[in-house]
């Protein structure tokens, strides 16, 4: 990966989260800093920041990035460990970015604790562990005892958890009713720039493939209604798409232990779930996957 898991999460919940108006011009101001290098006066501006709206999440996570850019992941650690405590929401990513932070300073054990923690809060993507960063991890003897109980919980090769939801256009839709066609079963939202930028390639995908059993059922996790009628209005979509107005709390994403966005499930024309993980947000990993379930009976 070009960036860390850490820098792309610290980058993804500043740009998410809630903000008072001043405190979104000063992480503006400290992120062009950033840009140009000048780290130790954006660590200054943060921490007049913080001093002045105090620990936010927000603050904190752009804190403890500027410190990693400065080579200080000792300094990183208890402002990352502080980030967990303070979110709102219990994401597993936030624990995932402290055990990045314990791999540059070579404690495997407190790398190990806060990887358990992020599968304690439902971390699934297994995958991304995969790079050269994590190749320490990977040697440890108590890293694939985490990978079985991940595969176990997401469920590959088993029956897909079903669930009925209604449509927006009124269709009462459940997941058991799509046997015999290929079903990708997409939790995103609007706000969500990797969600639309995925939507580009599943259109194409979409009128290629539906003739031959292909369909898709979006969840979508927004909270407004308004703004999902906006999209939609542009964009046309012509697959299944659900809305509760719940957001991360939507039923069939705590079904499916959502956390991070687009997240893609592939079930075959059995029910039987055969792929998942941000590796399909790649559009030719995609494309292959849905062709493979596609060329099965």
């Amino acid at each position: 990966m070009k960036r860390s898991m850490a820098a792309i999460l610290a980058i993804l919940f500043v740009a998410a989260g809630t903000l008072f108006s001043d405190e979104t011009e000063l992480l503006g101001k400290a992120e062009q800093l950033s840009l140009q290098k000048k780290h130790a006066a954006a660590l200054e501006l943060l921490d007049s920041g913080l001093r002045q709206y105090g620990e936010t999440e927000n603050l904190l996570a752009a804190k403890f990035q500027v410190l990693l850019d400065l080579g200080r992941p000792k300094d990183a650690l208890p402002v990352a460990i502080r980030r967990v405590q303070k979110a709102e929401r219990k994401s597993p990513w936030h624990c995932i970015a402290v055990m990045e932070i314990c791999l540059k300073l070579h404690d495997m054990d407190g790398a190990f604790a806060w990887l358990n923690r992020a599968v304690e809060r439902g971390f699934l993507d297994y995958s991304e562990l995969e790079g050269k960063e994590y190749s320490a991890l990977r040697k440890d003897p108590r890293f694939q005892p985490i990978v079985r109980t991940i595969q176990e919980r997401i469920g590959i090769g088993r029956p897909a958890k079903d669930f009925t939801c209604v449509s927006l256009s009124g269709e009462k839709i459940s997941l058991a009713g799509q046997k015999g066609n290929v079903v990708l079963i997409d939790f995103w939202a609007t706000w969500c720039p990797p969600c639309r930028e995925g939507i580009i390639h599943l259109k194409d995908y979409y009128e290629k493939f539906k003739s031959r059993g292909f369909e898709i059922i979006g969840i979508s996790l927004d909270s407004d209604r308004g703004k999902v009628d906006e999209y939609l209005a542009v964009e046309r979509l012509k697959w299944k798409i659900a809305f509760s107005g719940k957001a991360w709390y939507d039923d069939i994403a705590k079904l499916y232990s959502i956390n991070l966005i687009p997240a893609y499930w592939l079930v075959n024309r059995r029910g039987v779930l055969r792929d998942f993980g941000i590796h399909l947000r790649d559009k030719e990993n995609m494309k292959r996957a849905i062709e493979k379930l596609l060329s099965e009976k």
